[in-house]
């Protein structure tokens, strides 16, 4: 009768690159950007209220919404390389596009919902790939035994199996 062999845990099966969640990202992106890019060359909007019409000029914030949508688009295309510390990025720029649109969902309130929704399901699954990712021994790799944990001898009683 041997010894079962030991099984050979050093190496944890890494995730791959979260290319559903990237390419979704910088689906996101691409409409925020060339949507507030055609809202920049526009006229104002018209509000009409109980005293009047008044001319709103959203302008300003179309350049700011091209600039946060080419964000988007980068980090949409990083995150699908599944380098380390995309998925962080990703999740920021996630949200911070999510959040831009709800404050313009008054002026494109279609856009906004469909951007919206495309983020809410790009920061889940970012955070689902980072939660695996964690679990199964992070991103960095192969983990080695070195002179802080060296594997015990083959006849002591610590050792499993």
């Amino acid at each position: 009768m041997g010894f079962p062999q030991p099984v050979d845990t050093t190496e944890a099966p890494r995730p791959g690159a979260p290319l559903l969640a990237g390419t979704l990202l910088t689906t996101s992106g691409l409409v925020d950007l060339l949507s507030s890019w055609a809202t920049t060359t526009g006229d104002p909007f018209v509000v009409q209220t109980s005293r009047g019409m008044y001319l709103v000029d959203i302008t300003g914030w179309a350049w700011l919404h091209v600039a946060i949508g080419a964000a988007v688009t980068l980090a949409g295309l990083a995150a699908a390389t599944g380098r380390r510390g995309t998925t962080s990025v990703a999740l920021g720029c996630a949200v911070l596009g999510a959040a831009i649109d709800l404050l313009l969902f008054p002026y494109a309130p279609v856009r906004a919902l469909l951007v919206v929704g495309l983020d809410a399901a790009v920061m889940r699954l970012l955070l689902r790939h980072r939660r695996t990712g964690r679990a199964t021994g992070g991103f960095s790799g192969p983990r080695r035994s070195g002179p802080s944990s060296p594997d015990p001898p083959p006849w002591s009683p610590t050792r499993s199996g």
